[in-house]
């Protein structure tokens, strides 16, 4: 692949090959910052972004970090939760800026990480087992909400109302888990599901947004959009970031970007799961970039690269953005997709298709969707 090398200093590894991946590659273009991909899939969507792209298996790891300190490579990032561990792994076997090996092990895990922050004041937990081989939990009432241990985008993902119904969840969940295991928890009915987006540098942690999801809900919980914001009072964006903080702290994590996702009921934030990477579906690019002004995938670069100016964190933007997802569970919004375009808070749409499809895991970039975006509150859709 042919690059110009002039004034590219920096080396960044990017482990994995996806969307997530591209923007990243896109960004360290712009900031002139030397790109390597790793992956073993050449035909995704990050090889032709990156400066060079790498066909190497990330869970081959020694071989992996042979590539990279042939390269000399100086910062590495995460791209999904499969990436989480060796990200960490080549990182600090080059002795560079990234988390503990331990903690990017388990932090996938959600069984784990609930044990991390159970003592955490003011931040709840449903009630929850885990399913080792085709061993099935006592449950004693329904619904409960059945997950893989390790899997992102909601796959494997559903409510279930019977032991029949929990039983054939159990085995989908394992089936597409990276950690072998089912999760089964209470279902936590009502409430508003959010997430927080932070950002990470030698153990001091930044809150730069929290999210305000669409969910489908029961079976599937997809997202069908994304706003920020949150509509929250300034006493629970308080309370959000400060357990959101403490749970990081609790979990171990110290470098790089999270996504939190949590659930808020009368008052009180549950945790779903911890994340250690960015938000995938539009979230930590473009929305919270638009909503806070700060360069948000510079940041995480930097912060791998151990370079992140912390003062550009300290004054965020407040303006008002989201994504609408149009599927068959959001038909109603058909019409505003058609003509999005000709309206002020226009900011962004992708047509994949005529004939609306439902969902039944979060697809952001191959399902249709438009974007919004305002400095002066939310617009009326």
């Amino acid at each position: 692949m042919i690059m110009t090398k002039e004034n590219k200093t920096d080396k960044l590894a990017i482990i994995g090959s996806g969307y997530m991946a591209r923007i990243i590659a896109e960004r360290a273009k712009e900031l002139k910052i030397e790109s390597h991909c790793f992956s073993n899939d050449d035909n995704s969507v990050a090889v032709n972004v990156a400066d060079f792209f790498h066909n190497v298996s990330i869970l081959d790891l020694d071989n992996l970090l042979l590539e990279c300190e042939k390269i000399g490579i100086n910062g590495v990032v995460a791209t999904t939760e499969l990436t989480i561990f060796p990200a960490a792994y080549v990182a600090k076997s080059m002795n560079l800026p990234g988390n503990n090996i331990e903690v990017a092990k388990y932090i996938t895990d959600k069984t784990v990480v609930r044990e991390k922050v159970k003592n955490i004041a003011n931040l709840f937990q449903p009630a929850f087992w885990k399913c080792d081989g085709s061993i099935v939990p006592q449950v004693n009432y329904f619904p409960v909400i059945v997950k893989p241990i390790a899997a992102g985008g909601k796959r494997g993902l559903s409510v279930v109302n019977s032991v029949s119904e929990m039983k054939q969840a159990i085995r989908e969940a394992q089936a597409v888990s990276k950690v072998k295991g089912a999760l089964v928890e209470e279902y936590l009915a009502g409430g508003q599901e959010y997430s927080v987006e932070s950002l990470s540098y030698e153990g001091r942690h930044y809150i730069l947004q929290i999210t305000q999801k669409d969910s489908s809900g029961p079976p599937h919980c997809v997202e069908l959009g994304h706003h920020q914001p949150a509509d929250l009072s300034e006493e629970m964006k308080n309370m959000v970031k400060e357990v959101v903080k403490n749970a990081l702290i609790a979990t171990g994590i110290t470098n790089g970007p999270c996504h939190t996702e949590i659930k808020i009921i009368n008052g009180r934030v549950y945790l779903i799961e911890i994340n250690g990477r960015p938000g995938g579906d539009h979230i930590a690019f473009p929305l919270t970039e638009l909503s806070t002004g700060y360069p948000y995938i510079t940041g995480i670069i930097q912060a791998a690269l151990g370079k992140l100016d912390e003062t550009k964190l300290l004054n965020l933007e407040h303006n008002y953005c989201g994504v609408y997802f149009v599927t068959t569970q959001t038909a109603y919004l058909k019409k505003i997709f058609d003509n999005c375009d000709k309206e002020p808070w226009f900011y962004k749409k992708k047509f994949v298709s005529e004939e609306l499809h439902p969902i039944t895991h979060n697809d952001g970039f191959n399902t249709n969707y438009f974007m919004y975006f305002s400095k002066f509150g939310k617009p009326k859709i």
